[in-house]
């Protein structure tokens, strides 16, 4: 298995958010790595169709994303 960097969008206040997302996003992949799992393209892939099949997942994530 190789590590590629990818590029996403976001919205962010301004490039130090930004910033703030991408080292979180990245700190979340380098601590599951260090717990022995690998997060994968294709686990993201499946996670997200899954979430959003989980009505009691998808609207905990919305309110999270929804309020500040």
């Amino acid at each position: 298995m190789k590590v590629f960097p990818i590029t996403i969008r976001i919205y962010a206040e301004d490039e130090q958010e930004a910033e703030q997302a991408r080292h979180a996003l990245g700190g979340f992949v380098d601590q599951m790595g260090q717990l022995g799992v690998m997060v994968t393209g294709s686990k993201i892939a499946s996670g997200m169709e899954r979430w959003d099949k989980n009505t009691f997942v998808k609207s905990r994530i919305i309110d999270h994303f929804k309020n500040k």
